[in-house]
């Protein structure tokens, strides 16, 4: 089992023993179980998975993208052996704020500038052309980037003691329902990670809604815990062009 540690993730203070350790596994390249504003997630700090190679005279088992991945053992990988998905499939990025948009991703639209001084921090997630910072393994086929920046306290504070992004998804078995609470961890789940930050019940218990303005049109990819009317409302205002389903 791993390390837990408990949180009521809305007043805790800025030493706590939970936060602290949770920033050390990821830091040190390990999987956190964390709880968001939506639903728990399966995390990894991005820091060290920025410069990696395959150690010199060796290959990597399994490629993504032309690219090389961390071996099995790593956080990341164990995220897909955990939810048992496929290797190729992506996992968003949980940021700190607005600015990350220019620094994680690349020619960024009104569009999508809007929807995020409008919702972040909050539960929608948008889709943008990758800069060069994000490793080529784990940007989307079409080398794009789901960034996020979360309302909960917990990741904001194991953002800053990491110092960088968690490639974050949702935290349950391919088929099976996101959990919105610690208790509805899967147990094979939790056995897969190194440490776990439990804070009960999150707030929102719903996904976070999916956004792509990349085509120029608004695209929902996910119907999630924003409004659909609230999404095209605040997109329009920026002048994006009429919405297409994903």
């Amino acid at each position: 089992m791993p390390e837990i540690y408990r949180t009521d993730g809305l007043d805790f203070a800025a030493h706590d023993a939970g936060i602290d350790r949770a920033a050390q596994v990821l830091a040190a390249g390990g999987l956190a179980l964390i709880p968001t504003e939506t639903v728990y997630g399966l995390s990894v700090a991005v820091e060290p998975l920025m410069a990696w190679q395959p150690p010199a005279g060796t290959a990597a088992d399994a490629q993504v993208n032309g690219a090389p991945l961390p071996p099995p053992d790593s956080g990341y990988r164990r995220i897909f052996s955990v939810k048992r998905r496929e290797l190729t499939q992506t996992v968003p990025w949980l940021v700190a704020g607005v600015e990350d948009l220019d620094r994680y991703g690349r020619d960024i639209d009104d569009a999508t500038r809007a929807l995020a001084a409008a919702f972040w921090p909050g539960a929608l997630t948008l889709i943008v052309r990758a800069s060069d910072r994000v490793p080529r393994f784990m940007q989307a086929a079409d080398g794009t980037v789901a960034l996020r920046c979360s309302a909960s306290p917990v990741v904001a504070a194991l953002i800053r003691a990491c110092g960088c992004p968690l490639a974050t998804t949702s935290a349950n078995t391919h088929g099976n329902p996101a959990p919105a609470s610690f208790d509805a961890v899967e147990p094979e789940v939790l056995a897969g990670v190194d440490a776990a930050i439990d804070a009960g019940e999150t707030r929102c218990r719903d996904a976070s809604s999916i956004v792509s303005c990349v085509s120029g049109a608004v695209v929902i990819a996910r119907h999630g815990a924003l409004s659909d009317e609230e999404i095209l409302r605040v997109a329009a205002r920026a002048g994006a062009a009429a919405v297409q389903e994903a």
